[in-house]
C-alpha cells in the first residue's frame, strides 16, 4: 500500500493479550525438548555415555600399544609433549602421522574385529566390544522410550 510522500505508515499498537500470546509461543519454541522428556532419559543417556567412553578407552589403549611398538621414541615424545608449558622438542608431525597410520594398519592386520557399534566404529578388544554393545543397547532403549 503506497503512502503519500512525506507520510509514513502508522503502526497500530499490539494488543497486550496478543503480545502475551506471542511471548508464550516464543517461550514454548525456545524450551528444550528435554523439558518434557521422561525422567528416565537423562540417567539412560549418562549411563550410555559412560559405557561408550569406557569402550573407547579400551580401543585407544590398544592403538597406543601398536604405535609404541612401531615407533617408540616418536610416540613417547608425542605423549610427553605438553603444549601448555611448551617443554618439548619439536615434533615431526608428518612422521607422527605416518606412525599412527601404520599402527592402525598393523592393528587391522593382526587383530580380529569383534564388534561394530551403531556409529560404525570397530572394536577389537573383548572388553571394548562388550562395553560398546551395552552402550548400543542403551541407545536403542533411549529410542524405544522416545528420548530425544
Amino acid at each position: 500500500m503506497a503512502h503519500p510522500p512525506g507520510r509514513s505508515a502508522q503502526r497500530r499498537p499490539i494488543h497486550p493479550k496478543a503480545l502475551r500470546a506471542l511471548a508464550g509461543l516464543l517461550a514454548l519454541s525456545l524450551t528444550p525438548a528435554r523439558a518434557t522428556e521422561p525422567a528416565t532419559c537423562q540417567p539412560l543417556r549418562d549411563q550410555r555415555d559412560a559405557l561408550a567412553s569406557q569402550a573407547m578407552e579400551q580401543e585407544i589403549a590398544l592403538v597406543h600399544s601398536y604405535r609404541l611398538r612401531r615407533c617408540p621414541a616418536l610416540t613417547r615424545q608425542a605423549d610427553g609433549a605438553n603444549a601448555l608449558d611448551r617443554q618439548f622438542p619439536a615434533i615431526d608431525f608428518n612422521a607422527l602421522l605416518a606412525c599412527r597410520r601404520g599402527a592402525e594398519r598393523d592393528l587391522e592386520r593382526h587383530e580380529r574385529r569383534l564388534y561394530r557399534n551403531r556409529l560404525g566404529f570397530w572394536f577389537y578388544t573383548p572388553q571394548g566390544a562388550a562395553l560398546a554393545r551395552q552402550a548400543d543397547a542403551l541407545s536403542q532403549q533411549l529410542i524405544d522410550e522416545a528420548c530425544p
